[in-house]
């Protein structure tokens, strides 16, 4: 299938369940289908938190108009998100679809290296958060 169309997605960073804005987080978004394969666009978080809406190449809207399609009717991207004082976070398999912009949420765990007198466990240095890695 040959993605010739367009979908849009912004990202969100957040701590403390979304009270707090994440601001500085650099992102990387990554094509892992075959039509999507090699794309890839960087974007950094602004002090609300919130990236430039990026657009993405993805299959045409006419794939998801019917049920049971035989197509993919949506494009698969993993994001990472990685910033000064935070775990990296990758979320798998972000759906993108045709004319729709997705506003992924990414909360942010503190590795607690900016707080002061607090050495942070060395298991943590290596310490990755994923989510949707079971689509």
């Amino acid at each position: 299938m040959i993605y010739d169309s367009t979908g849009y997605l912004q990202i969100r960073t957040f701590t403390a369940g979304g009270a707090l804005p994440v601001p500085g987080i650099k992102v990387l978004i990554e094509g892992i289908d075959e039509a999507n394969n090699g794309t890839v666009k960087y974007v950094t978080t602004d002090r609300s938190g919130i990236s430039e809406t990026v657009s993405l190449p993805a299959p045409s809207k006419e794939y998801s108009l019917s049920p049971g399609g035989a197509e993919q009717p949506y494009a698969a991207y993993n994001v990472s998100a990685t910033g000064e004082g935070f775990y990296p976070k990758i979320i798998k398999n972000a759906a993108i679809y045709d004319g729709i912009k997705a506003v992924l949420q990414m909360e942010m765990i503190p590795d607690g290296s900016l707080t002061k007198n607090v050495i942070p466990p060395a298991s943590s240095i290596d310490s990755v958060i994923y989510e949707n890695e079971e689509l």
